[in-house]
C-alpha cells in the first residue's frame, strides 16, 4: 500500500505517493548502523570476486609464508577486503557531491548520505549477483569487470539521482543534483573505465 510523503520541508510544498522501498528511504526505517553494514556488505560482494583473484596473483607472485599465503587465499579474506576500496571512492566522492548540494531547500546532509547509500549499495549488489556468472565463463570478466560494473554503477547513480528529483526537490535544484551526483559519479567511473580498458588492451 502506498503512502503519502510530505515534501514540504524540502520547500517543494507538494506531496508524492511513495511505493515500499521509497519509504524505507524516507522514513529512514532502517537503524543507520544497520543500514552502513549491509552498505558494506554489498560493496564486498560486488568485488569479491575481483578480489579473489588478485589476491590469488599476489599471494603466486611474492614470496611469502605459507600462513599468508592461506590467509590471502582465503575467500572470507578476500570478501572483507573486497569493499575497502568501493568504499574509499564512495567517501572521496560523496564530500564533493555534498559540498555541490548544501543548500536552503535541499535534503541534509544525514537524509542524502541515507538514500545514497541504499541506491549505491543496490547497484553493488546487483553487480555482485550478476559477476556470480565468472565463475563459470572466467572469460567473461574480462570485459565484464569494467563494462559491466560501469553500466550498472551508472544506473545505481542515475535512479538516485530521479528518486530525489522526485520525492525531495523543487525544479529549481534538479539540475544541482544532476551537476553534483552525475558529473562526479560519472567522471570517477568514466575514469575507471578508461583505465581497467588500458589496462585490457595492455595485458
Amino acid at each position: 500500500m502506498e503512502k503519502t510523503v510530505n515534501k514540504t520541508d524540502y520547500g517543494s510544498g507538494k506531496k508524492k505517493r511513495a511505493n515500499f522501498f521509497a519509504r524505507i528511504i524516507l522514513e529512514r526505517k532502517l537503524p543507520v548502523a544497520l543500514q552502513t553494514a549491509l552498505f558494506y556488505l554489498c560493496l564486498c560482494f560486488g568485488d569479491w570476486y575481483e578480489m579473489r583473484g588478485a589476491l590469488a596473483q599476489l599471494a603466486a607472485n611474492t614470496n611469502l609464508g605459507t600462513g599468508m599465503v592461506n590467509f590471502l587465499c582465503n575467500d572470507v579474506t578476500a570478501f572483507l577486503i573486497a569493499g575497502v576500496f568501493p568504499l574509499l571512492v564512495y567517501f572521496l566522492a560523496t564530500r564533493l557531491s555534498f559540498k555541490i548540494m548544501n543548500g536552503p531547500y535541499t535534503p541534509s546532509l544525514r537524509d542524502q548520505s541515507y538514500a545514497l547509500r541504499s541506491f549505491y549499495g543496490l547497484g553493488y549488489l546487483v553487480y555482485g549477483a550478476l559477476s556470480m556468472i565468472y565463475f563459470a565463463y572466467p572469460v567473461m570478466s574480462l570485459y565484464g569487470g569494467t563494462i559491466l560494473r560501469f553500466f550498472v554503477m551508472t544506473a545505481a547513480v542515475a535512479a538516485y539521482i530521479v528518486f530525489e528529483c522526485y520525492y525531495r526537490l523543487r525544479k529549481s535544484d534538479r539540475a544541482r543534483v544532476l551537476y553534483a551526483y552525475g558529473s562526479v559519479f560519472g567522471i570517477v567511473y568514466f575514469l575507471y573505465f578508461v583505465a581497467r580498458l588500458f589496462m585490457l588492451i595492455g595485458g
